[in-house]
């Protein structure tokens, strides 16, 4: 029997849209710590990624290719080493 999906693609879609734009206001706050030129090209792809999610979730194995994302984004903001954020933590 196949796999009842419980959430609707429009709520998945929000939810990784969210998660990116918790990374994207850690980064603010880390800022002090990348030159301007990496900062700059991180908060570039990280805006891609939110404005385009809609079509990304087009692509095959989407919930993957998010995670996947979100991984290598949490590389560079840890952000779910924070303390507050234990609870919340996907990866």
């Amino acid at each position: 029997m196949a796999e009842m999906n419980i959430f609707s693609q429009r709520e998945i879609i929000e939810f990784y849209k969210e998660e990116f734009l918790k990374h994207k206001n850690r980064l603010k706050v880390q800022k002090e710590f990348y030159s301007d030129k990496s900062f700059s090209e991180i908060e570039i792809a990280l805006d891609k990624i939110i404005t385009e999610i809609d079509t990304i979730c087009q692509i095959d194995r989407f919930n993957e290719l998010a995670s996947h994302l979100l991984e290598r984004i949490d590389i560079i903001t840890n952000l779910s080493s924070s303390p507050s954020n234990q609870s919340q933590r996907i990866h």
